[in-house]
């Protein structure tokens, strides 16, 4: 019986050779028709409301959110993400089914209004009942979309700088980007989440490693060829989580590793030839 409410869409008036009072009756047809999809609009979100408020008082609370609020409650209307406060599943498939047949009745209503405004363009009484229709038409249509997605794409470059910064070594860049990173999600009223996590984090083991890694780049800086100083040095970096530069460290404490090898070698060499002289 619900489809019953429905009232279907009129005919376009042919308007072609009618007379005067024809054109009477025609406009004083569209406002009926118009104030006939009204009362559909109204009794499709009293529906709403009423499986609202039966799941309200199920779950324990007091009242169920007004008509005027359900464009902040409805995030989606397709069924499958939309989510209202206290409300399940199925109770969400019939409010949303209400709230899209009063759209469409409420689509219907404008644009009978606006061919009774066609006809009598100076009529204050039908431009004022248009623009009205067109507002409750907004209204419903912004609780259909649900609200618009905030970008977060200052956050995500923010904190994937911060995780590169990290890898590379560069402890002081990190965790600026990590801070920016959390500003940018309490400015979009978000909680910082693992962003402050991973901020805390970074700032726990720099401050840890810090002293041991003051006294390895001292020792590289009066000894560059140490092979030891170079190899803890990447071994630190390691532990920190800092891939890229322990990986560069690594290679480096190698290289060393071979040159000193080399030069064993060669000191070898001589000794022997000395020897055989």
């Amino acid at each position: 019986h619900l489809q019953s409410r429905c009232v279907a869409p009129s005919p376009p008036c042919p308007l072609a050779g009618v007379a005067a009072m024809s054109l009477h009756a025609c406009f004083q047809r569209h406002k009926d028709l118009a104030h006939r999809h009204e009362e559909s609009v109204q009794m499709w979100l009293e529906d709403s409301s009423a499986v609202l408020k039966r799941r309200a008082a199920s779950a324990g609370t007091l009242s169920a959110p007004p008509l005027e609020g359900m464009a902040a409650e409805v995030t989606s209307i397709d069924g499958t993400a939309g989510v209202i406060a206290g409300v399940g599943r199925e109770e969400l498939q019939v409010a949303s089914k209400a709230l899209r047949c009063a759209a469409a009745q409420q689509r219907l209503a404008v644009r009978e209004y606006r061919e009774a405004a066609r006809l009598r363009p100076r009529d204050a009484e039908v431009q004022k009942r248009l623009v009205a229709a067109r507002q409750s038409l907004r209204r419903l249509q912004a609780a259909l979309d649900g609200p618009e997605p905030k970008p977060l794409r200052r956050f995500l470059a923010h904190y994937n700088l911060s995780i590169r910064y990290w890898d590379l070594g560069k402890p002081k860049q990190a965790l600026a980007e990590a801070e920016l990173a959390c500003t940018e999600l309490r400015a979009a009223k978000f909680p910082p989440g693992c962003a402050e996590h991973n901020l805390l984090v970074m700032t726990h083991v720099q401050a840890q490693h810090r002293a041991e890694e003051r006294r390895l780049q001292d020792s590289l800086l009066q000894s560059p060829e140490s092979v030891s100083a170079s190899y803890d040095l990447g071994i630190l970096y390691f532990d920190k989580r800092m891939l890229i530069r322990a990986e560069e460290q690594l290679k480096a404490a190698r290289e060393r590793a071979r040159a000193a090898c080399a030069l064993q070698l060669v000191g070898l060499d001589r000794k022997r030839s000395q020897l055989q002289d």
